[in-house]
């Protein structure tokens, strides 16, 4: 029995603290609770090109099979390698590749995406080369001399896409406040970098970000990264307002 409540006390006291701090645990924002609920999340892209290929490397955290229906499932890192030959002959191709960070590289192939209209593959454990640095590509089972490209970060520096998840939010924050204080917030959230071409003129990016309960109902924002500013909204695929 002495020994029983020998153990038993400790026991109690260590619980009794640890339930004090869970007591004491801040409780969450609604705006870190919106962030519970994002789906889609672009956090690098880059991109290269040569006279024969255009290359784009883009990462993100999401669904692994993204379904517009106002959840956030499961989550992973993906990092998608995508090169577009300007002789489509090139389709029929294999290439090797080894893209090089600022910490490691990793080596791989690459070949006809199922769309056909370009070369894609899948890069495992992108994470552990750092920051990508160069891109080289050769023709596989050839004596040709990889060529080496300088990939360029298109993310902008000065507005993340964690920043502009949160300048959308303000846009919508009544509306979505209610809704997550009433519990009947039911919209996931994509942050994607949009690229806008102005003709020969350098390519423009901007922040996409929507709030989504299905294909047909959804809230969203172009954001400016450079000002932080909303070029455009649009509430539920109807009216449009310019700023």
């Amino acid at each position: 029995m002495k020994k029983f409540i020998k153990t038993a006390i400790p026991t109690a006291i260590i619980l009794c603290v640890a339930l004090a701090f869970a007591g004491c645990e801040k409780p969450k924002t609604t705006y870190e609770k919106l962030c519970d609920n994002v789906s889609y999340m672009q956090t690098g892209y880059y991109i290269a090109e040569d006279d024969n290929f255009d290359v784009k490397l883009s990462s993100t955290r999401q669904e692994e099979l993204f379904i517009a229906d106002g959840k956030a499932d499961a989550k992973k890192d993906i990092t998608l390698l995508t090169l577009t030959p300007k002789d489509s002959a090139n389709l029929s191709k294999t290439y090797e590749y080894t893209l090089t960070g600022d910490k490691s590289s990793v080596s791989g192939s690459i070949t006809k995406s199922r769309l056909g209209i370009n070369m894609s593959c899948k890069i495992q454990n992108a994470a552990e080369i750092g920051a990508p640095k160069t891109l080289e590509i050769k023709e596989k089972d050839t004596e040709n001399t990889p060529v080496k490209l300088e990939l360029q970060d298109k993310c902008p520096a000065q507005t993340d896409a964690n920043a502009a998840l949160e300048i959308a939010y303000t846009h919508y924050k009544d509306a979505i406040d209610q809704a997550i204080n009433s519990k009947t917030f039911d919209r996931e959230c994509y942050v994607k970098l949009l690229c806008q071409s102005q003709g020969s003129d350098e390519p423009e990016y901007y922040w996409y970000v929507s709030f989504i309960k299905d294909k047909n109902d959804y809230w969203s924002v172009i954001i400016n990264p450079e000002n932080k500013e909303i070029v455009s909204s649009r509430e539920n695929g109807g009216k449009t307002d310019k700023k």
